[in-house]
C-alpha cells in the first residue's frame, strides 16, 4: 500500500476543507427547502451547461473512477444532472440518478443535525456543555470533553488512522459494535492539545455522539434518523445502514485500498459497522439534493442551534476561512465573517460522495462516485473541476458580495 493512502474516515475532512476554499460568498439566509422544479423554471444558461459538461468529461477521465453522478440545483432554474461511466463493471450498466450508493462521512451531518434537534427541543435535557463522563466515565479526559467538542472535532480524540483501514481490509464484513469502536478510540493516542483547544477530524467523536443520543433518548440511532429527518423530508431512498446492504438499483463500489485483494475489488457487500454514526448512510443523488437544502436551512433546528452549528467552530480554524462546526464543515469569509457555504464529503471503500449548499444563491451541488482510486479522494478531481466552473451568480469568489 502506498504511503499516500489514508484511512477512509479521514478523507471527508481533507476533501471538505479543500472544497470549501473553492466556493463563493453571499450573505443572505435561506428561507427553507426549495420546491421541486416546475414548468416555470428558467433554462440553465447553455454556456454554463456546456462548461459543466466539458469539466465533467475531463475530470471524470482524470479521476479513474468507474462511474459518477453529479447534480446542480439552482432555485428557479432547470436542474443539471449528469452521469458518466458505469455502475457495474461486470454487467457494464451505466450510472443512473436512481442508484443508491454509500455516502460515508456525509453521515456526520445527519447525526449532527439530529443531535442539534434533540438538544434544541430540550425534552431529554441534553446540552452542548454536558461532559461525556456522564456516559463514558472511563474515557480519557471524559470530564473535560463536552458534547460541543465532539461535534466540532475539538475534543482531541485521536483519528482512527491506518489501523481502521487494516481492520476493514482484514474483515470487510465485520460486525464490530459502536461500543467496541469507542473502546478502541479510548486507547488511541490523543492529539497534543487539551480538549477544546485544537481541531482533529476523528470519527470516534461521532460514535460517542451517536451513543449519547441513543442513551439519552432511549431510541436507536436508525430510528432517530428516520423520525427526525428521512421520513419528514421524504428521503425514501436514504437509509442509515451499518449492514451496508444497498437497495436496487444501486452502484457497485470499487476499491484499491487493500493491496492483498484484486485491484480494484468490488466492495458492494461490505458492511459499514466500522463507519456507524460516522459513515453508514446510503443515499441517491436526488436525496442528496434534498439533504443539501435541509442542511442549508438548518432543518428542524431552533434559531439558537442553527447559529451554534456555524459559530461554534473549533479554535484556530476561522483564520483560514474554513473549519468544522457542529456536525458540518463550514466555510466563512475571514474578511467579513460571512457564511459562504456548508458542505461535507464522504468516502467508504469503493465509494465517494459530496454535498454543498451555497448560502447566498441557495444552490446545491452534489456528487456520487463508485471508486476510491486507492486514496479515497478519486472523486475530488470531479468536485474541484465542477465547483470551479460555477459562475459568480451561484458561487461568487469575491468577498465584496458579502454583507456582515
Amino acid at each position: 500500500m502506498r504511503n499516500s493512502k489514508r484511512a477512509v474516515v479521514a478523507v471527508g475532512a481533507v476533501v471538505t476543507f479543500m472544497v470549501a476554499l473553492l466556493s463563493g460568498c453571499l450573505g443572505t439566509t435561506p428561507n427553507g427547502a426549495s420546491p421541486p422544479p416546475t414548468a416555470t423554471a428558467t433554462p440553465l444558461d447553455p454556456e454554463l451547461r456546456h462548461q459543466l459538461e466539458a469539466a465533467l468529461d475531463e475530470s471524470f477521465e482524470a479521476s479513474g473512477m468507474p462511474g459518477v453522478t453529479v447534480g446542480l440545483w439552482v432555485p428557479g432554474q432547470e436542474e443539471w444532472v449528469a452521469t458518466r461511466g458505469v455502475s457495474d463493471l461486470d454487467a457494464n450498466l451505466p450510472m443512473d440518478r436512481a442508484n443508491q450508493s454509500k455516502i460515508g462521512s456525509i453521515t456526520k451531518t445527519v447525526v449532527g443535525t439530529v443531535a442539534l434537534q434533540v438538544i434544541g427541543d430540550g425534552e431529554v435535557g441534553l446540552t452542548l456543555d454536558d461532559t461525556i463522563d456522564r456516559w463514558y466515565p472511563e474515557f480519557p479526559l471524559a470530564s473535560d470533553i463536552t458534547v460541543r467538542m465532539l461535534m466540532n472535532m475539538s475534543s482531541g480524540i485521536g483519528p482512527p488512522g491506518q489501523a481502521q483501514l487494516d481492520r476493514i481490509c482484514a474483515d470487510p464484513h465485520s460486525t464490530i459494535t459502536p461500543d467496541e469502536m469507542i473502546a478502541i478510540g479510548a486507547t488511541t493516542p490523543r492529539e497534543p492539545y487539551a480538549p477544546g483547544e485544537g481541531n482533529t477530524y476523528s470519527g470516534y467523536n461521532t460514535f460517542i455522539l451517536g451513543r449519547i443520543l441513543e442513551q439519552t433518548t432511549g431510541t436507536d440511532l436508525a430510528t432517530l434518523i428516520d423520525e427526525h429527518l428521512l421520513e419528514p423530508l421524504g428521503m425514501t431512498r436514504s437509509r442509515f445502514a451499518p449492514d451496508g446492504v444497498l437497495a436496487a438499483p444501486f452502484n457497485h463500489g470499487y476499491s484499491e485500498f487493500c493491496p492483498q485483494m484484486p485491484q480494484p475489488t468490488d466492495t458492494t457487500d461490505w458492511t459499514n459497522h466500522e463507519g456507524w454514526a460516522a459513515g453508514a448512510m446510503l443515499s441517491t443523488i436526488d436525496d442528496l439534493h434534498t439533504w443539501g437544502l435541509a442542511l442549508g436551512e438548518g432543518y428542524g433546528l431552533t434559531p439558537e442551534m442553527r447559529a451554534a452549528r456555524v459559530d461554534d467552530l473549533a479554535p484556530g480554524t476561522t483564520d483560514a476561512g474554513y473549519g468544522y462546526g457542529l456536525g458540518v464543515s463550514v466555510h466563512i469569509d475571514p474578511a467579513t465573517g460571512c457564511l459562504l457555504d456548508l458542505n461535507h464529503s464522504g468516502a467508504e471503500p469503493g465509494y465517494g460522495a459530496h454535498v454543498q449548499y451555497f448560502e447566498g444563491s441557495e444552490a446545491v451541488f452534489a456528487l456520487i462516485g463508485n471508486g476510491d482510486g486507492g486514496t479515497g479522494e478519486a472523486f475530488f478531481a470531479v468536485v474541484k473541476a465542477l465547483v470551479l466552473a460555477l459562475p459568480p451568480s451561484i458561487a461568487p469568489t469575491s468577498s465584496d458580495a458579502c454583507t456582515s
